[in-house]
């Protein structure tokens, strides 16, 4: 699916409905993603609570609530690696099992 990012002061958002989150295994008491990029793609995984630790070095954050959804923040640095210009660009996403991927769309 093919979607645009959303100015959230100097950084962009991706909002994650209320279904994706589940599809995800989020829930509002865990919330936490893995963000892995690799060939321009962004990896976005749920961290469990429990690996927390395991996870302290990896790049990770903590996903913002909104009303029945969820948005993720994503810095510019990271947009920059994947080639994305928010201002014009879409992104596209799916999910495989459990792992969200964010690319830029293709024209």
């Amino acid at each position: 699916m093919k979607k645009h990012l959303a100015a959230y002061g100097n950084t962009w958002q991706f909002y994650i409905s209320k279904p994706i989150a589940q599809m995800l295994g989020l829930t509002v008491n865990e919330y936490t993603v893995n963000l892995t990029i690799e060939n321009k793609i962004l990896y976005v995984k749920k961290v469990p609570n429990s690996q927390l630790n395991e996870y302290q070095d990896l790049l990770c954050k903590k996903l913002i609530k909104r009303n029945s959804s969820f948005g993720l923040t994503i810095p510019v640095a990271i947009l920059e690696v994947l080639d994305i210009n928010p201002e014009k660009d879409q992104i596209e996403f799916d999910i495989n099992g459990q792992i969200l991927t964010i690319k830029k769309a293709e024209e």
